[in-house]
């Protein structure tokens, strides 16, 4: 009995020991009123354009197996965020038909730890780039961000999460920064 019991424990840790993180992406900005959208219709589509199944590793004895994939529509939560940003602008949501069409494509987003032994680097790592619409108008903006952080201990599937949110609304949030962007939408009223 005391033998099944050890073997089970034993098959338990190696299952944890390889089960792929999975996160869910809520990125968040903070956009001031204005009225740069004068009420106009815009109709805002994320596109997950990452290559591969994962974002990364989280590094360690495990590395190959201790992955970290997206547990949510990536596109959907882009698209919502990006789309509430507008709204600040007096932008209203529409279809396909609405006055001002975005695209998103999501081109980069990483958490990987380089390290094999020991979790104590991990390189994150995000990137956006935005396609506006205007008739016969068009504005590209790439935005990136990336970090380098420490950790002692391996992290867990919620501080993940933390990091990379937080990678992925500092991106988002950098178009809304954008002053070339703010003026294309005037001009192109």
């Amino acid at each position: 009995m005391k033998k099944l019991l050890l073997f089970l424990g034993a098959c338990t840790l190696a299952a944890c020991a390889h089960s792929p993180i999975q996160i869910q992406v809520r990125p968040q900005v903070e956009v001031a009123p204005a009225d740069i959208g004068a009420g106009r219709t815009i109709n805002v589509r994320g596109v997950n354009k990452l290559p591969g199944g994962g974002l990364g590793s989280l590094g360690g004895v495990y590395a190959s197996d201790d992955q970290v994939q997206l547990g949510n529509n990536v596109e959907n939560a882009i698209a919502q965020t990006l789309g509430d940003g507008f709204a600040s602008w007096n932008f209203r949501p529409a279809g396909s038909s609405a006055d001002v069409q975005v695209v998103a494509n999501l081109t980069g987003l990483r958490y990987d730890s380089p390290d094999k032994i020991y979790t104590t680097k991990v390189d994150t790592e995000a990137e956006v780039q935005l396609e506006v619409r205007i008739g016969g108008a068009t504005y590209y903006g790439n935005y990136r961000s990336s970090g380098k952080d420490r950790s002692l201990i391996k992290p867990d599937r919620a501080e993940v999460e933390t990091r990379i949110n937080g990678l992925l609304s500092a991106t988002l949030q950098r178009a809304f920064e954008d002053e070339k962007l703010k003026n294309f939408l005037r001009a192109n009223r």
